[in-house]
């Protein structure tokens, strides 16, 4: 789909890096990667002793580490104010305090507000945050014509359709450890392989 497909991979070391410092800086990014799949798997433990309660946390420090390094993320997503600290769950971006205000008064519907360091967290949406970033919203964004600008922006369907698939994305990661942005989207092109090997037989048994 157009959403995973504008997805960037989470930590592209593995493609830059070269010489001798490539083994060091995988196996730092092996061991943040699974630093952050413990802080999850803690996050998504009930608090209590009811296994329906809502688990909330403040952000775990690697999480918010990656979150703040992610590609775009050192500026805000609308006005592009630097070191933003605020974040709209509803398309994993960060924003500046200005922002943020700006965007809770368009309602829940249309975006949800955070604060990384005040306001407590679920798993699934720190999870949101790891898998969006600035730079992919805003690449979005421009693809649709949809700059800042645009004051009107995350009213549009567009807007809708990113805001509905990176939930429906974020869902299936919940269900498992966390393994990173590009382990989450190698499921998507195995699928998308399958996908089309199945089309390709049922076209060859039509044409036969």
């Amino acid at each position: 789909t157009e959403l995973t497909g504008n997805i960037t991979n989470f930590q592209t070391m593995e493609n830059q890096l070269r010489g001798p410092a490539f083994d060091s800086e995988k196996n730092c990014i092996s061991a943040l990667l699974k630093d952050v799949s413990c802080e999850l798997e803690h996050m998504k433990k009930p608090q209590s002793n009811d296994c329906h309660a809502s688990s909330l946390h403040h952000l775990p420090s690697t999480c918010f580490e990656i979150i703040k390094s992610l590609p775009g993320n050192q500026s805000c997503i609308d006005c592009k104010a630097k070191s933003p600290d605020w974040a709209t769950i509803s398309y994993g971006a960060l924003l500046c305090m200005n922002c943020a205000a700006r965007h809770r008064s368009l309602g829940v519907n249309y975006s949800k507000v955070r604060s990384l360091t005040m306001d407590h967290w679920s798993a699934q949406q720190v999870l949101i945050m790891l898998e969006g970033g600035n730079q992919q919203l805003r690449r979005f964004f421009e693809r649709h014509e949809l700059l800042e600008t645009n004051s009107n922006r995350y009213f549009t369907k567009a807007a809708r359709f990113y805001r509905s698939g990176m939930h429906q994305h974020v869902a299936k990661l919940a269900k498992r450890p966390y393994e990173g942005r590009e382990a989450s989207r190698r499921g998507y092109s195995c699928s998308e392989h399958r996908q089309q090997q199945q089309k390709r037989q049922v076209s060859n048994v039509c044409c036969t």
